[in-house]
Formats: C-alpha cells, sequence, structure tokens
C-alpha cells in the first residue's frame, strides 16, 4: 500500500499538489472579496483618497500580484531542489566510479605482490611484476592527485607557486609518454616547431599543475578513441597568447554538452560497447587550472563519431621577461 502512495512524495506531485491548492485560495480569495465589496469600498472611503471607479480593485490587484510572487517563489525552490537532487545522484554515482578506480590498481598491485611471495618466479618475471606495479600505483597516484588538487583549487588559489615554463616542451614530454604507453594502439602525431621558435612559447605557471592539465586531456583523447585512431597535439602561437591543441578521431561529443563537460562530477552517458569509467572531476580540474593561470579552455566536436579537440589559450611573456 506504501509503495503505491509513494508518487505522492514525488518532487512534481508536490508542486502539482502546492499549486492547485493555491489556485484554489486565490478563488475563494476573490470569492470572499467580492461578497464583501461593499464593505470594502466603505472601508477605503474612509482616507483621503480620490475615489475612482477602478479604486475598488486596488486590494484585490495587490493580493494578486503578491501570489504572483509567491508562486514564482515556489517553482524557484522547486527547481532549486530538483538540481540539488540531480547533484546528489551524480556524486554517489561518481563515488561509486572512484571506488571502483581506486580498487582496481590495488587489486592489481596486491594480484602481483602475492605471486611474487608465494612463487618462485624467475628473475624477467620479477621485472614484468614489478613494472606493472609500478605502473598500477602511478595509475592510483594520478586518481588521488586528481581528487586532491580538484579539493585544493577551489579552497586556497593561493598557495600555488608560478615560475618561467616553456609550454611547448612541457606539452612534448607529456605527449611522449602517453605516447610510450599507447603507441601500439593508436596512432600520435604531434605538430613540431622550428628551433629558433621555441623561445617564443613561454609562459608564467605551474609546471605541476599544467602536467596535469596535459596529462588528463590525452588520457581522455586515448580513452574515447578506438584502436587504430589517431592523437594529435600542438602548440601555436597567437598574437598576444599561444593556444595548444588536442585532437583526437574518436567518438566525439554532442554539441549540447560541450560547455558542459566542464561541470564538477558531469559525465555524459554514451551507448558505447565498452563502458569507460572515470571519477567525473579530469575536465573539472582542467577548467581549474587553466583559469588559475588566466587562460581559457574549450572543447570542438562536429558531434558522436566525429572526434573532438580541446583548445588551451595561455598568456605568453614577452620576450623582455
Amino acid at each position: 500500500m506504501l509503495k503505491k502512495l509513494k508518487w505522492l512524495l514525488h518532487p512534481i506531485s508536490i508542486l502539482i499538489g502546492a499549486q492547485i491548492c493555491w489556485g484554489l485560495l486565490m478563488f475563494v480569495w476573490i470569492r470572499w472579496y467580492i461578497l464583501r465589496s461593499q464593505e470594502i469600498n466603505t472601508f477605503i472611503e474612509k482616507f483621503p483618497v480620490a475615489a475612482t471607479n477602478s479604486g475598488q480593485w486596488v486590494i484585490l490587484s495587490q493580493g494578486c500580484i503578491l501570489m504572483g510572487f509567491i508562486l514564482i517563489a515556489l517553482y524557484m525552490i522547486f527547481v532549486s531542489q530538483r538540481r540539488l537532487s540531480r547533484i546528489t545522484k551524480m556524486q554517489d554515482a561518481i563515488l561509486s566510479n572512484v571506488t571502483h578506480e581506486l580498487k582496481t590498481p590495488l587489486a592489481s598491485i596486491r594480484l602481483y605482490a602475492e605471486t611474487m611471495l608465494l612463487r618462485n618466479v624467475t628473475e624477467d618475471e620479477r621485472k614484468k611484476f614489478l613494472t606493472r606495479t609500478l605502473k598500477e600505483t602511478e595509475r592510483l597516484q594520478k586518481l588521488i592527485d586528481t581528487v586532491l588538487i580538484s579539493a585544493r583549487l577551489e579552497s586556497d588559489k593561493s598557495a600555488l607557486i608560478h615560475s618561467k615554463v616553456n609550454l611547448s616542451e612541457l606539452l612534448n614530454t607529456c605527449f611522449n609518454r602517453v605516447k610510450d604507453r599507447f603507441s601500439e594502439l593508436r596512432t600520435f602525431e604531434f605538430q613540431n616547431l622550428s628551433a629558433d621558435m621555441e623561445n617564443a612559447f613561454f609562459i608564467w605557471g605551474n609546471p605541476y599543475h599544467l602536467t596535469m592539465l596535459f596529462d588528463n586531456l590525452l588520457d581522455n583523447a586515448v580513452k574515447y578513441t578506438e584502436k587504430g585512431g589517431m592523437i594529435q597535439a600542438g602548440v601555436l602561437l597567437k598574437k598576444d597568447f599561444i593556444q595548444v591543441f588536442i585532437k583526437d578521431n574518436g567518438v566525439g561529443i554532442e554539441k549540447n554538452h560541450l560547455k558542459k563537460i566542464f561541470k564538477k562530477f558531469y559525465r555524459i552517458e554514451r551507448n558505447l560497447k565498452v563502458k569507460i569509467q572515470g571519477s567525473g572531476l579530469g575536465l573539472f580540474v582542467c577548467l581549474s587550472i587553466v583559469k588559475e593561470h588566466h587562460g581559457k579552455i574549450f572543447a570542438v566536436s562536429d558531434g558522436l563519431n566525429k572526434g573532438c579537440t580541446f583548445y588551451v589559450e595561455l598568456q605568453r611573456l614577452s620576450s623582455h621577461s
């Protein structure tokens, strides 16, 4: 019985019920006013106000306006609560994903450690297990860093230490690191710069956070590009800023999601063959890092299965700096 009546507690049902109640109240109030209009007019005539044909509607009009404000406020509260409910559900889902991502590398590390303890492994096998264990710990460390930096950038942005950074060199290092890991599964192409141009790509920034920015964007490009796909990256010199681009020919993004993907915990639900896990914090951290460097980040895509390009624009140092 309780399950059948559960729909009565749904926010939409409550909103509809509240609107009906307000409507009935307005009807009763207006009817009462019409029945007592003569008494109200007598009361108004006691005040030194010139009598008009519309004077008897003054109180009614004011009441209707106030009631309209109440209805608008009620609707805004409803929208706010619905949004809060969606955010809570989204955070629960992301927490589940983060927990899963934490468990996966931990399970692998434990498996390799137990194997080396319980079996007499050869030297080659031992090196192989230790290499995989190291990769899993790096993966675990990266996830932890993402969560910590997400919180730090929101609470204390003044703690960042900036220095002179060669953006082209830093991006190239990040690109080569990802290329070494996935070169057998993807094609990688970096836009090379002439030697005399490299000095023009300096910015004032935090190397550690900028590395995380490019690592996240490159990992996303790999993650959402199928085997055999291409990942491209490069640095372009503009008039007053430096533009970094990271391009893939993967699953793409619908245009209505292009701005939303940078929101905290936001993930696009796709019907992919393989479900891609994620914390929902990667692009939010990217946006936070770019904002801290007073830059811009945006994505461009022609739609599903048409790839995506992420652009990062940062203020470049003058030649005299």
